[in-house]
């Protein structure tokens, strides 16, 4: 965030640091790699924390590399050796990663098949051709549109010109394997035949004829879409007990991490030539096309599409990464974030004259149980006396892992809570907590373009994300409970409708505007 004088909130959500690679020789724009991952994995980690209580899943974390062309995976969750998430199906732990490549190509290309001519009226084209490459391999030849297989390193491609799905098969994918579990392979995969899905479709000659309306940050939302569509489809077959390709809903949010690792460097506009998107319009991308399916995808444009990424404020901004200390943190949100609410409360209940508290650094003073809001994680609720407070303890490793504004969102739930409390509504049970969690993207929604002074920096929108995949500590109740079956996935997309619609969405029956 940017605060009024000059104080950036702002984080970074880092995951996988990635450098900008070359486009394949002969290829448009449309074909360029999600972008390309430095394949040197350094782990991190992060040194004596006391670890948050409650369900996490590992997460790509804040490289310790500096500048966007350099790092790898970086600390793993405080306390936590570094996994890949969730239990793998069968069919995906026994294979190689060049299997698990094969099979994504072959399952995918039986996928789209049949779904190509449902949602478009029109056969589907195989893809010519499937190219793994070793670029080590000094007898290697050249691969589909680039002069030699060293150009490959750590790069995946679609390229319409060979109607080609060329990728690094001894450092990307297994890389991406390590990290985050056979699903890394296989959304990237899908990300990529996803550009042949739209090449399919003719976006590749509407953007020959009317280049300012495909930059190249819309056509990779297309194809981070049609990939949705895919998992999808894979998370149906194996919950339906019939999938050739397993992909669980745990493998899902693996997926929307390892997409989140492949995001701009910060401070990169939408607007820019280069622009590939934020890790927050990508995971977007890839929910509409989860839950919308292949029509959605193509039909995005730059009129119904809103693309979030923005340059940094001011070199101070830029100078932290928009990043600030944890007391600026807190008297940046505590000073904000309380009027907010209480504008949302007011509108509901008007003359009810609430006032949302300043946040508490000391939860030892609250009228709570100690316990139950210990269970709440870094940012507490108390019904007892209505306060909102942090334990600065939680909190600050939470900031060094993934940014300021991580540590943000959770306190914007709790307020969530609060409001629930001055409007009547129960502060317990599953339901308020995903009231808390959408109320948070309502309130992160407005700091997107403010019109005062205090406002969002590159990165604060993805880090806002990687807690949300991180555990589920803002969708926890005021007791620190929260529903069980659900995972990140649903997290973030309440998230997302808070944000893109306002707290109107959120199960609130009057509409405030943003």
């Amino acid at each position: 965030m940017n605060h009024s004088p000059g104080y950036p909130v702002q984080v970074r959500m880092d995951g996988v640091r990635v450098a900008r690679g070359r486009s394949p020789r002969g290829a448009r724009v449309a074909a360029r790699l999600v972008a390309p991952l430095v394949v040197t994995v350094l782990v991190v980690v992060a040194g004596c924390a006391q670890v948050l209580p409650g369900r996490t899943a590992a997460v790509p974390a804040t490289s310790s590399s500096a500048g966007p062309d350099r790092g790898g995976p970086g600390p793993v969750p405080p306390g936590e050796p570094p996994a890949a998430p969730g239990p793998t199906g069968p069919l995906l732990t026994a294979r190689s990663t060049d299997e698990v490549a094969a099979l994504t190509a072959e399952v995918l290309q039986d996928y789209w098949r049949a779904r190509f001519p449902a949602d478009f009226g029109r056969p589907w084209t195989d893809i010519g051709e499937f190219a793994p490459v070793r670029p080590g391999d000094p007898g290697a030849g050249a691969p589909p549109c680039v002069s030699r297989a060293a150009d490959l390193t750590g790069q995946a491609f679609y390229c319409p010109a060979a109607d080609a799905v060329v990728w690094d098969a001894e450092g990307l994918l297994p890389a991406l394997r390590d990290r985050f579990g056979p699903v890394g392979p296989v959304v990237v995969l899908a990300h990529e035949i996803g550009h042949a899905v739209s090449t399919r479709l003719g976006v590749d000659a509407a953007q020959r004829r009317e280049p300012a309306s495909y930059p190249t940050i819309l056509l990779e939302a297309m194809a981070d879409c049609h990939a949705g569509a895919a998992i999808r489809h894979l998370v149906d077959t194996t919950t339906g007990g019939s999938a050739q390709l397993s992909v669980g809903l745990s493998e899902r949010d693996a997926a929307l991490l390892a997409l989140i690792g492949f995001r701009d460097p910060l401070g990169i506009e939408a607007g820019d030539r280069s622009a590939h998107g934020n890790g927050f319009d990508r995971v977007s991308a890839f929910q509409d096309g989860y839950a919308d399916g292949p029509a959605r995808c193509a039909a995005m444009t730059l009129e119904n599409r809103e693309f979030t990424q923005r340059r940094f404020g001011s070199a101070a901004d830029r100078a932290r990464d928009g990043n600030l200390p944890l007391g600026r943190l807190l008297a940046a949100v505590g000073g904000d974030a309380p009027a907010w609410y209480g504008e949302v409360v007011a509108h509901r209940a008007p003359g009810s004259g609430w006032r949302a508290p300043e946040p508490a650094a000391d939860p030892a003073r609250s009228a709570c149980d100690p316990t139950e809001l210990a269970a709440q994680g870094a940012a507490r609720f108390c019904t007892a006396d209505g306060s909102v407070s942090v334990d600065r303890v939680l909190l600050s490793p939470l900031q060094e892992q993934f940014g300021d504004y991580a540590g943000a969102t959770l306190i914007a739930s709790r307020y969530g809570l609060a409001a629930l409390q001055a409007l009547g509504r129960p502060t317990q049970g599953p339901a308020a907590g995903r009231v808390a969690v959408c109320l948070a993207g309502a309130y992160t929604g407005r700091l997107i373009d403010p019109a005062g002074g205090f406002g969002l920096s590159p990165g604060d929108l993805d880090e806002a994300v990687q807690v949300l995949l991180a555990g589920d500590w803002a969708e926890r109740d005021a007791r620190g409970q929260a529903e069980t079956t659900e995972h990140g996935y649903e997290r973030v997309q309440r998230f997302r409708t808070g944000l893109l619609s306002g707290p109107g969405a959120c199960g609130l029956t009057t509409a405030v505007g943003r």
